[in-house]
């Protein structure tokens, strides 16, 4: 609570100082029987409070966004995201417009997961052109750098995306888009001590990844999980491609059903990491886009219901390999097969607007299948929140 309020005063603090154009306040509360995604759950409620504000001047926008979580059960993940950044729209023409952001920031995390602790810096550049009167072309290009705690994780990344939109008559929406990443370990062979202290794993664990599930994990369990082989200064690259097509329709006034694909492959490199996971809301640095390859479908129905009532039903469904990422049994000894996942995904969204005032209700159950026994699992997630949001001046 001492938090919490430090936080709020804050936030007043830097509204009352900048003049915010727009400020947004967010609470949201998630709940979960399976915080670390893998066969031996774990239940743990999180609470997040978030601000967001931004302020306009003649050519460009001052914009900050932070956000602190908690977790009941396992408190030494709490931790506190902040992001500044300032970011200019320049209008070419009748069609074309360019859009441009720099932005830094940082995690904080408690001392248990100070590893994960990072300061970034980052760049996006964007141009959006209507083609016809019916058709929009953007293209942008994303740079980021994270400097970690434990530098095994420091990285820079290159995201380029091209996308072609397409609207007809029939309330009938085509999109298609393509991306390119690459993103670059700067160091992620560090030499440690051969014959270190072996961590405690979590109970019933998976010996041998050390995957960090477990209080103290956050250090000595993800050094476990690195590749040792190779010289303090020699990086690694991960280069990844990706073509996606999204079909929207819209029927009568009141719903709209939209189905959309994915296959990204991997052009070259792979993890340098033994062991990479995904946690319930909250960021881990061996996991993200680059991690993989496969495909994604999904699909959802959306419902506009009275009084500004927004329900969506939704189903995503995935095939994934992890190149580098051998898969283990429960003994943490290779089956000599790469790592890969099938899961299923269904979710309930239900989310209620009124003039500055939005109200979210979000379920979703996952199955998730994999030849690697820990990460066989299934998990229930869902979360409340609400957010509240103040407007200064004309709108960009």
């Amino acid at each position: 609570m001492k938090r919490t309020a430090v936080i709020l005063i804050l936030i007043a603090a830097l509204n009352s100082s900048l003049k915010a154009d727009q400020l947004t306040l967010g609470f949201f509360q998630g709940s979960t029987d399976n915080l670390f995604q893998t066969a031996y759950p774990e239940r743990d409620q999180l609470s997040s409070l978030s601000f967001s504000f931004s302020k306009d001047f003649r050519k460009v926008s001052f914009f900050a966004d932070g956000a602190y979580s908690y977790l009941y059960q396992n408190p030494y993940i709490s931790y506190y995201s902040q992001d500044l950044g300032l970011d200019i729209v320049y209008t070419m023409n009748e069609k074309t417009a360019l859009y441009a952001a720099i932005k830094a920031g940082g995690v904080l995390y408690r001392p248990d997961y100070q590893d994960f602790n990072y300061f970034s810096i980052g760049f996006l550049g964007a141009v959006k052109s209507y083609l016809s009167g019916s058709s929009i072309f953007k293209a942008s290009y994303a740079f980021d750098y994270k400097n970690y705690k434990d530098i095994i994780f420091d990285f820079t990344s290159h995201l380029v995306n091209l996308s072609l939109d397409r609207y007809f008559k029939t309330r009938t929406t085509i999109k298609a888009e393509a991306n390119w990443g690459f993103k670059y370990f700067l160091h992620p062979f560090i030499p440690v001590d051969p014959d270190p202290a072996e961590p405690e794993p979590p109970e019933g664990g998976h010996s041998g990844h050390g995957s960090g599930h477990g209080q103290g994990g956050g250090q000595m369990g993800w050094r476990d999980g690195l590749s040792l082989s190779g010289s303090p200064t020699q990086g690694q690259g991960i280069q990844v491609f990706s073509a996606s097509g999204l079909i929207a329709q819209g029927i009568g006034n009141n719903i709209g059903i939209r189905v959309s694909g994915l296959r990204q492959w991997t052009i070259s490199g792979e993890n340098p990491f033994v062991s990479i996971s995904e946690f319930y809301m909250v960021e881990n640095p061996t996991y993200d886009i680059f991690s993989w390859n496969g495909y994604v479908v999904s699909g959802q129905l959306t419902f506009e219901a009275p009084w500004n009532t927004q329900l969506k039903l939704g189903y995503t469904g995935s095939s994934k390999e992890f190149p580098g990422i051998e898969a283990m049994n429960l003994e943490g000894e290779s089956l000599d097969l790469l790592r890969q996942d099938k899961r299923n995904q269904w979710e309930v969204r239900l989310e209620k607007n009124f003039s500055a005032l939005s109200l979210y209700l979000n379920y979703s159950y996952v199955d998730n299948h994999s030849n690697d026994p820990l990460f066989e699992w299934q998990g229930h997630f869902l979360s409340v929140g609400v957010e509240w949001s103040l407007n200064w001046g004309n709108e960009r």
